[in-house]
């Protein structure tokens, strides 16, 4: 099952409690996830309304909703919208509004469709999510709006990948560009002009061999992957032959573009 796609979200909606990473590293500064919370504040205001789309059980939008007049957040995954909306009765935000929706284009008779209405938000962002809403973006956004988005890539096989069991060795694509070459034509057909785009490629170490583990069967049920103790040699060797003193590393690469809406 491809990692990011439809049905691995929903599997990972089954594997626990809300969208986040269950392993501790250390990642390097200079990385995506932190470029793209710094550039989506750098939009925010008391006069925007804002749309997060898959916004998973509702962190972020409640994090950015906050600083902006109001905010809805959309996502597939029922238990995802349950606890965003759960946490925003708790944090008392009542200008955060939360959706279940399936936005995708089979589900809308072809096209697809955000659930909003016309020239609706000033600031639309997404992070990790599918690429369809790019499509219906223009119809919900108002003259003016941006458009924010982070993208995951592949994890490149480490150079100690072939000592790990066959099941948890991976493939990656070759194509550098695949990222871009989907979303520029989705922007293209709704009339939307690319800003900018960056890519980012840095290191995340882990210290600890469990931490390494979690992170190797993220989104994987149990009859997936072997066990810990049966990886446990394996990860042993690892670390002994391929760890510096800031530990084993994986990299980790995100893509993060920026677009204004022109009517």
């Amino acid at each position: 099952m491809r990692p990011h796609s439809t049905e691995w979200y929903k599997r990972l909606s089954t594997l626990q409690a809300g969208y986040f990473f269950p392993w501790q590293s250390n990642l390097a500064p200079g990385n995506g996830e932190d470029a793209y919370v710094t550039l989506v504040k750098a939009h925010l205001g008391p006069a925007v309304d804002l749309l997060d789309v898959a916004c998973g059980h509702g962190k972020q939008t409640l994090q950015f909703g906050r600083a902006c007049r109001s905010a809805l957040g959309y996502d597939i995954i029922p238990s995802y919208i349950e606890m965003a909306e759960a946490a925003a009765q708790v944090q008392a935000i009542k200008h955060v509004r939360f959706v279940c929706y399936d936005s995708s284009i089979p589900a809308n008779n072809g096209r697809a469709t955000i659930p909003a209405k016309d020239d609706s938000f000033d600031l639309l962002v997404c992070s990790k999510g599918p690429f369809h809403w790019v499509e219906d973006a223009r119809r919900v956004a108002r003259e003016g709006a941006t458009m924010i988005m982070l993208i995951p890539d592949t994890l490149p096989m480490p150079p100690w990948g072939h000592l790990l069991p066959q099941s948890l060795q991976w493939t990656v694509g070759t194509d550098p560009n695949w990222a871009r070459a989907s979303i520029e034509p989705r922007l293209n057909k709704s009339g939307v002009k690319l800003h900018s785009w960056w890519s980012f490629d840095v290191p995340e170490h882990f210290t600890d061999m469990r931490q390494l583990y979690v992170r190797l069967t993220w989104g994987r049920t149990p009859d997936e992957v072997p066990t810990y103790e049966e990886v446990a040699p394996a990860l042993a060797t690892i670390f002994a032959e391929h760890a510096s003193r800031d530990g084993v590393m994986l990299r980790h690469r995100r893509h993060l573009w920026k677009a204004v809406v022109e009517k």
